[in-house]
């Protein structure tokens, strides 16, 4: 019973969507089997954080956020979690 990698499937997003809205995030490590996913905890949280999560903001870096992500960046350097913790909606991997 092996662990599935690769692409996540539409259903499996339904599940984890539905999973994390009914019991809320957390407890990651013991999601999977609790939610009937195939997927490693990390996996199932790092879907939830960067593509899942519905106040995550799409589309194009606005003006505004340029410019406080080349402020922060000459505060914080490479350190693109925190900036992204900085710019609500947004996540270290699309900054």
């Amino acid at each position: 019973e092996g662990l599935k990698r690769g692409a996540w499937t539409a259903l499996e997003d339904r599940i984890l969507t539905a999973y994390v809205k009914a019991h809320g995030e957390g407890q990651w490590r013991n999601l999977p089997k609790r939610a009937g996913l195939k997927r490693c905890g990390k996996s199932c949280r790092l879907r939830w954080l960067n593509y899942l999560r519905p106040d995550i903001k799409r589309g194009n870096i606005s003006h505004d956020e340029e410019e406080l992500i080349i402020r922060l960046h000459k505060l914080l350097g490479n350190r693109w979690s925190l900036i992204a913790g900085r710019l609500p909606g947004r996540t270290d991997n699309e900054i």
